[in-house]
């Protein structure tokens, strides 16, 4: 049973009989029960779904951090391009496209900084829905790292938006191309994001094994 949903001794009739409390006051914390259980369902499976989508998430990030690290070696695209699935250039494209004034360039920049804010953000609810249901300090670590990715990814679309180039720690604040070449500002982007979508994920799994550990000993044999 998930934390925060409070299950009372039911009669043959299946109201719940609380000691002391009017039949109204029992109808109450009946209906207060059921909606309690059907809120911890709710949030559970927007946890669940959370976290299937941070493993397709981070697997686009790992094969992409792949790609650079292989860079010519890996017969995709060379080091100065950060690798994008299919469907992930598509929902690029197609989100640059609200940008209707922008140059195709721009669209594009804004289209993929509007994509990762919105994916990291599915997985911070994800997070938030978790930690509701495993009140776990595992989960409680990945909740604060991933706040920090969003915040990341806020800056970086904003700055992309405002001052037409994303400026945050993936890009050395604005820094990167001065440091170094194109190659350089691609690996530094590709290889913090692909640390910080990895981060979260472990201390997310301990947080979830602990809780299950500690309720298949507590379950009576």
């Amino acid at each position: 049973m998930l934390p925060h949903l409070t299950n009372f001794p039911r009669n043959a009739t299946g109201i719940e009989n609380v000691a002391g409390l009017s039949p109204i006051a029992t109808a109450t914390a009946a209906s207060r029960s059921d909606q309690l259980t059907i809120l911890g369902m709710i949030v559970a499976t927007a946890a669940g779904l959370g976290l299937i989508f941070q493993i397709g998430h981070f697997a686009e990030h790992a094969f992409q951090f792949a790609v650079w690290v292989l860079g010519d070696l890996s017969n995709i695209c060379g080091r100065s391009t950060p690798w994008m699935s299919p469907w992930a250039t598509d929902l690029v494209q197609q989100i640059g496209a609200v940008f209707t004034s922008a140059d195709a360039q721009r669209r594009m920049m804004l289209g993929m900084e509007v994509l990762h804010l919105i994916g990291n953000s599915i997985f911070l609810a994800g997070l938030a829905s978790l930690y509701y249901c495993i009140p776990s300090k595992w989960v409680r670590w990945a909740l604060y790292i991933e706040t920090f990715h969003l915040y990341e990814h806020i800056s970086l679309t904003a700055t992309a938006y405002f001052l037409g180039k994303p400026i945050g720690m993936s890009t050395l604040f604005g820094a990167v191309n001065v440091i170094g070449e194109r190659e350089f500002a691609v690996g530094c982007r590709v290889t913090w994001h692909f640390v910080m979508n990895l981060l979260p994920m472990p201390f997310a799994m301990v947080g979830l094994m602990e809780y299950l550990r500690e309720r298949k000993t507590a379950v009576p044999t």
